[in-house]
């Protein structure tokens, strides 16, 4: 290969990007947990659902983009192998202008949109003038992210995921001494939240896309190198990522517009505590395979089929396990968690956090699944189905609405049956035809092993919290603990093959003492 890119990184550099993605998405997270349980413990549950609400659409904004962006990375990567520099200038020269085309497009529609927010939504009348500036400043803070996409693909050519991470560390740094600021010294408000997201996410956007372009600098503007091939190229690889995406609005954030319809405030708020849950696990592990993607990549162009199956199988053993080691407490373990957390009064969180944490068991064998598609440009067997099937979930959520009274739990169970079904009849199946791989071959190296140590952990949670359900947080933490220890000694002793306990001892013979 061209030896301007090694694009097939070492293990020890997947592992530095694995941790520092990780300490990175903690920091996240931490914001988040202790932001939800401040904010609803001292305002009202009409109040907070503003929130959930105002982000359910915003989020719909990379609809208008992906399109046009989801192929950037991708096909930079493979520009960047070659050697072909001329080709990272045309990739980007002809992509930008119709990304900015597009963003003032949807400038119009998002200001529109913000200023009758609350003929679009149901909101109540005290908060319509926050959740239109809410709104305004994420419309905002969206167009400046998507001005600054088509320039950030360096980190992902140079294996430069260490540094995004800490760029994104300073961000949420930033981020939380902001929220500090507003919340402690002005006063709890929901309006806060997004003023904080807002001014990290503009700077962090302006940091990373300027860092970005020094380290390859051929990532830029050049009229004459603007290529209508090229634009199309990129717009037919990224219609199917856009289904794809808008597959995964629908997952989550489609069901709060309809609880917003449909149901109450509370109904709202105890849906997307669980969904945020959800989404920070998912998030997570999505952040630690980041690396990944041009590994693939490789792997394709150069024809390694074999090399390709076992990352694939390998990554979703261990998302598995890392997934569930998480999920499965927090699903057994919802009804205390939820109720120490932020109070009985969202008791019907704990539900939905319950069938949230059931999806991980069945997508995160299959991890690594988009990632595949994309490297082997397969993106149409695997977007386009994932927008029918969410798009089969939006009416099983339509028909859970208008048929039940389930509110927040019956979008859940829409969510999870979409999601599962999914997976089970056809996912599972597409990620053994991509890799080349046989069924029995998907369940000895993922599913068996994946599976082993969250059932071994399941029965020792089981029987504590029949034994003796706790009420305190140290109690909780300390029935977590002695099943993760179950769960560990599970994996260790039933889940490792003989490679990965070779590679084990190299790097537990690496840290010792000499």
């Amino acid at each position: 290969m061209n030896d301007t890119m090694n694009v097939i990184i070492s293990k020890r550099l997947v592992v530095i990007n694995s941790v520092s993605s990780l300490a990175s998405k903690a920091l996240n997270v931490t914001i988040i947990v202790w932001m939800y349980q401040y904010l609803l413990k001292r305002i009202s549950p009409q109040e907070f659902a503003v929130l959930p609400v105002v982000m359910a659409v915003i989020v719909f904004a990379p609809l208008f983009f992906l399109f046009l962006t989801g192929g950037i990375s991708r096909y930079v990567v493979e520009a960047y192998a070659k050697g072909d520099f001329d080709g990272i200038t045309r990739i980007i020269s002809s992509i930008f202008f119709p990304v900015a085309a597009m963003v003032c497009a949807f400038l119009v529609i998002g200001v529109a949109v913000s200023m009758n927010v609350d003929h679009i939504l149901t909101i109540a009348p005290a908060m319509v003038s926050d959740a239109q500036i809410m709104m305004g400043l994420l419309v905002a803070s969206f167009c400046v992210q998507m001005l600054g996409v088509p320039f950030t693909a360096s980190f992902h050519v140079r294996q430069r995921f260490v540094e995004l991470n800490l760029l994104g560390v300073a961000r949420d740094l930033f981020r939380i001494a902001m929220l500090f600021v507003l919340l402690l010294e002005i006063g709890p408000q929901v309006i806060w939240v997004v003023v904080a997201n807002v001014t990290a996410d503009i700077l962090y956007t302006i940091v990373v896309a300027a860092r970005s372009r020094r380290m390859i600098p051929q990532m830029r503007i050049r009229l004459s190198a603007f290529d209508r091939a090229t634009t199309r190229t990129l717009m037919g690889f990224g219609l199917w990522t856009t289904l794809g995406r808008l597959g995964s609005v629908m997952y989550t954030n489609a069901a709060t517009l309809i609880l917003n319809f449909s149901g109450s405030a509370l109904d709202v708020t105890n849906f997307y505590v669980g969904a945020t849950i959800f989404r920070q696990i998912n998030n997570t592990a999505s952040l630690v395979v980041q690396p990944l993607q041009p590994v693939l990549t490789a792997f394709h162009a150069l024809e390694e089929k074999r090399r390709l199956a076992r990352t694939v199988f390998r990554l979703g053993r261990y998302s598995t396990w890392a997934s569930l080691a998480i999920a499965t407490p927090l699903s057994i373990y919802s009804a205390p968690f939820i109720k120490l957390y932020v109070g009985e009064q969202y008791a019907a969180a704990a539900a939905v956090l319950s069938l949230f944490m059931v999806i991980f068991v069945f997508d995160k064998p299959t991890h690594l699944l988009a990632m595949t598609a994309m490297a082997t440009e397969q993106v149409q067997a695997f977007f386009l189905p994932a927008f029918l099937f969410q798009a089969g979930g939006l009416v099983v959520m339509l028909l859970f609405a208008t048929l039940t009274d389930l509110g927040a739990l019956g979008m859940t169970i829409a969510v999870a049956m979409t999601a599962i079904s999914s997976q089970i009849f056809y996912y599972w199946r597409l990620c053994i035809r991509l890799t080349g791989a046989s069924a029995s071959t998907f369940v000895k190296e993922v599913l068996i092993p994946g599976y082993l140590p969250a059932v071994a952990g399941a029965l020792v949670w089981f029987t504590l919290i029949v034994a003796s359900p706790p009420d305190t947080w140290a109690t909780l933490a300390l029935h977590v603990l002695v099943g993760e220890a179950f769960y560990v000694f599970v994996l260790l002793c039933l889940g490792f093959d003989r490679n990965e306990w070779t590679e084990l001892r190299h790097v537990l013979a690496r840290v010792k003492p000499a």
